[in-house]
């Protein structure tokens, strides 16, 4: 399943960055890139587009005053240079406010949130009610992992580490990839580098997380998480 998405910024540059993230997420697909508002109208009476990266400061009509217009309007997430604007967006319900320049790890936490709202289901599960699991590639091959028997996931640069029951396996995507696919399913990030399985904790420590014979870091800014 993947979602439909603009981007609108009256800059060429913030939309080539915009677009490089978007090309990273396989869930997401670029509809249309747009430099103003006028081009969103049209855009959106037309086809239904799940999810809105939109500037805020732009000639003719800013961002605010479009989607206090926009009919049909899809999820929205703020991509502006200036802070001034945040209560604004909270009031009009956008999903997400990214402060330029932002990180692509920034940007994948605007995705998760508008994924949720989306009722997206990253899992794979058949009709027959078999558990559900993840198409995750490695090396060259596409390989199925059955979600309960993941305990935690470890980042290797562009590369993740799945860590199984019994066994490790590298996989030839980056954490950042996968975290979106288990975003809605019980896994949460407790470090810069580690994704865990929530239903497997079995202790939390001050600076550690336990997964039965696991022991996981825990970074100060991800405790709030557990």
């Amino acid at each position: 399943m993947s979602f439909k998405c603009i981007v609108v910024d009256d800059e060429k540059p913030s939309r080539e960055i915009l677009k490089k993230f978007i090309d990273n997420i396989p869930s997401l697909k670029l509809v249309a890139e747009c430099y103003n508002a006028i081009q969103v109208i049209e855009i959106t009476s037309k086809e239904s587009i799940d999810i809105i990266f939109l500037d805020i400061e732009m000639p003719d009509m800013t961002g605010v005053e479009l989607l206090k217009i926009l009919h049909n309007k899809p999820l929205v997430v703020f991509t502006t240079a200036y802070d001034k604007y945040a209560l604004t967006g909270y009031d009009l319900g956008v999903i997400d406010y990214l402060l330029k320049p932002f990180s692509f790890e920034r940007f994948v936490i605007a995705v998760q949130k508008c994924f949720y709202n989306l009722k997206s289901d990253r899992l794979i599960k058949s009709d027959s009610g078999e558990l559900p699991y993840l198409l995750i590639k490695v090396d060259k091959d596409i390989k199925r992992f059955d979600i309960n028997s993941i305990y935690y996931l470890k980042s290797f640069g562009n590369y993740t580490k799945l860590f199984l029951q019994n066994r490790e396996i590298l996989c030839s995507e980056p954490l950042s990839k996968i975290e979106i696919k288990v975003s809605d399913h019980n896994f949460i990030r407790v470090h810069r580098s580690y994704i865990i399985s929530k239903s497997k904790i079995t202790n939390i420590l001050s600076n550690a997380v336990c997964l039965d014979n696991y022991s996981v870091p825990l970074g100060n800014r991800y405790k709030l998480n557990l």
